[in-house]
């Protein structure tokens, strides 16, 4: 299955949509995940239109005034929703794989920038990886953290935020991540 995900920096007018549309339609993706929409409502027929068609299916989770807001879509044929759960900065999408029948949880981030937010969002996201164990995972976005200085290029003084860097690594090896090199 092709999953697309974009931090689309605000949706706005037509002009991102229609590139949405494009990348959607040429790389045959069959989940999207974007983040940043800046977007506080979304309807059918808008996603309808971003997807070329009405086989989409699809949940908005809008943040704090479109702040963080996320967008998760997927092809009904290819993927069978069977539920979702959205917290601040996150939509978890649980379905299966047409395919292979394989059932499956794609997770869409967009973290919040203080450690709190970011805390907490961790701690949701530990309680339904517990439940959902046995699922396949894939995860995409921005956690808004590094797993080691060296990550953080060019920003000086992130050497004091080593608490965070820390808990972020337990975090990870906790719900068994792997951080795919790009």
């Amino acid at each position: 299955m092709i999953i697309f995900n974009l931090n689309i920096r605000g949706l706005g007018g037509g002009i991102k949509e229609k590139y949405l549309r494009q990348i959607i339609a040429k790389e045959d993706a069959k989940f999207v995940n974007i983040q940043e929409t800046k977007v506080t409502e979304f309807s059918d027929s808008r996603c309808f239109d971003m997807w070329g068609d009405n086989k989409v299916g699809w949940v908005h989770n809008e943040g704090v005034n479109g702040a963080g807001s996320t967008l998760s879509m997927w092809d009904k044929e290819t993927f069978i929703y069977s539920s979702h759960v959205t917290g601040r900065g996150f939509i978890a999408v649980v379905g299966h794989h047409s395919k292979s029948n394989c059932l499956c949880v794609v997770i869409n981030v967009y973290a919040a920038c203080s450690l709190s937010a970011k805390a907490a969002m961790w701690n949701a996201f530990s309680f339904i990886r517990s439940s959902h164990e046995n699922e396949v995972w894939c995860c995409y976005g921005d956690f808004n953290a590094i797993r080691c200085v060296e990550e953080r290029k060019g920003v000086r003084g992130y050497t004091s935020q080593k608490k965070e860097i820390r808990d972020f690594n337990e975090f990870s090896d906790k719900n068994l991540m792997v951080d795919l090199l790009l």
